[in-house]
């Protein structure tokens, strides 16, 4: 018996058919990646598909940092004061760098608000709220800002942002100008390739090759690098916090990082270098951090805000490296001085307590 010959495929349709199996593939590890990311990462907080971004589940959550505690209306700490003419609410948002160990101990916005509250301000109650929620990019931030901070009403609208922008996003990808930057940008939004980016740039490159250091380590491609993106979403962040009624205090972005840092340095103090190939060398990432506080700086004077400059005020410190746990994560002892730095700039800025007309419409709705 003649044995029929099996089915021959063309080269096109072979090609075809190893594309749609790829992408099928990487369609469920992008699906299961993303789902793992937002619902089943930890207890404390999840994504919400409503507002598309992330929020706090509210109780007391014992992770591998300590206990997190979230109150009822889903911000670090306490339950909120109730409202009423006397109450000035500042609201703190941001990343990590706010959220703190979530503890609402010790973190900058409480011991801000410990400090605000030894004032003798008669009739005047001052509260501060975190808002902050680790892992938030700008663009998360912004949305953030938009679904929960209006009902609080807030007086002053604090914004310490840009560390994840900075650490997970390529930078071809956070300008406009860059070449292929749109492309860039694409895999930006996906979960697999922020995954796999991670496992390779943060745990596997540190095993292989060790960070630059040194004057070899400023290659200059970062000293004219603008990204266009966070900047725009920090400008939005300040338009919508002063539509809500507020003013707004900008912060920039300090680290621990140092040019004479050498490779023992690095590793006492925990730094962590971005999660794609540039900026692995100490000036690098320098010039990248700088870039980004250049960003914070031209959105304060374009849109008239002021800026604590933190970067300026922890590179006084001869070794910050007690300040720190890592890059960019202060510890208590630099969280107080974060709060000294706002308090100082609230006051300066006349920041705690309202204008003659705001009072004036406080006292009539008192009435």
């Amino acid at each position: 018996m003649n044995q029929q010959a099996a089915p021959q495929f063309g080269l096109a349709k072979s090609v075809l058919y190893s594309l749609i199996l790829i992408a099928l593939v990487l369609g469920t590890a992008e699906l299961g990646v993303r789902t793992w990311a937002h619902y089943l990462r930890g207890e404390v907080e999840r994504f919400d598909p409503e507002t598309g971004t992330f929020v706090l589940v509210p109780g007391r959550h014992r992770t591998r940092f300590g206990t997190v505690v979230v109150n009822s209306d889903g911000f670090v700490g306490v339950e909120l004061e109730p409202d009423g003419p006397d109450l000035w609410r500042i609201v703190a948002v941001g990343d990590s760098c706010t959220f703190g160990g979530g503890n609402g101990r010790d973190t900058y916005p409480a011991l801000l608000d410990r400090r605000l509250g030894r004032r003798e301000r008669p009739g005047l109650r001052y509260e501060v709220v975190n808002a902050g929620i680790s892992g938030l990019s700008s663009e998360l931030a912004l949305k953030r800002l938009l679904s929960v901070v209006p009902p609080l009403h807030p007086d002053v609208v604090t914004i310490y942002i840009g560390w994840n922008d900075l650490m997970k996003f390529d930078p071809v990808a956070q300008g406009r100008e860059a070449r292929f930057s749109a492309v860039a940008r694409v895999l930006d939004q996906l979960w697999l390739a922020r995954g796999l980016r991670k496992l390779l740039f943060f745990h596997v490159r540190p095993a292989l090759l060790k960070p630059r250091t040194g004057p070899e380590s400023r290659t200059g491609r970062f000293q004219g690098f603008r990204p266009t993106y966070f900047e725009e979403n920090l400008e939005s962040m300040v338009g919508e916090a002063r539509a809500m009624g507020a003013r707004v205090l900008l912060a920039t972005l300090p680290t621990v990082v140092r040019p004479w840092m050498t490779l023992e340095d690095l590793a006492t103090a925990r730094v962590v270098f971005p999660y794609f190939p540039s900026a692995y060398g100490v000036g690098d990432l320098l010039d990248l951090v700088a870039s980004y506080n250049r960003a914070i700086a031209r959105v304060g004077m374009k849109t008239g805000t002021p800026v604590i400059d933190l970067a300026a005020r922890f590179a006084e410190i001869e070794d910050p490296r007690p300040y720190f746990h890592d890059t960019m994560h202060t510890n208590l002892k630099g969280m107080e001085v974060i709060a000294e730095a706002f308090e100082e700039a609230l006051d300066v800025h006349g920041l705690l307590a309202p204008a003659a007309s705001i009072a004036a419409g406080r006292a009539e709705r008192s009435r």
